[in-house]
């Protein structure tokens, strides 16, 4: 018997472009375009679903729930916990 797959889910570019904005201004969201979406991760209970991207360059990861918020992953907690947009993108950038 073969495993069955997840259904395909489109890329969600969204939170990224949002974040980018917020962070560096409209005209950053063109620079979505150096990132890759790796697809969904389990995100914190009371946030749900986070979209993860990856900086093609730095090979940094970027985890955002959907309305753009940033989230980082803590080893000694072994879960994502919330942190700031500028913080996060300048992480994923350097």
């Amino acid at each position: 018997m073969r495993p069955t797959l997840p259904a395909y889910r489109p890329p969600d570019w969204y939170p990224l472009q949002r974040a980018l904005a917020a962070v560096f201004g409209a005209d950053a969201v063109d620079a979505s375009a150096a990132f890759w979406f790796i697809g969904f991760v389990r995100g914190p209970a009371d946030v749900g679903e986070l979209r993860l991207y990856e900086h093609s360059a730095t090979r940094r990861r970027l985890a955002l729930d959907h309305t753009g918020d940033a989230y980082r992953w803590f080893d000694e907690y072994g879960a994502y916990g919330h942190v700031g947009h500028e913080d996060a993108l300048v992480e994923a950038l350097v």
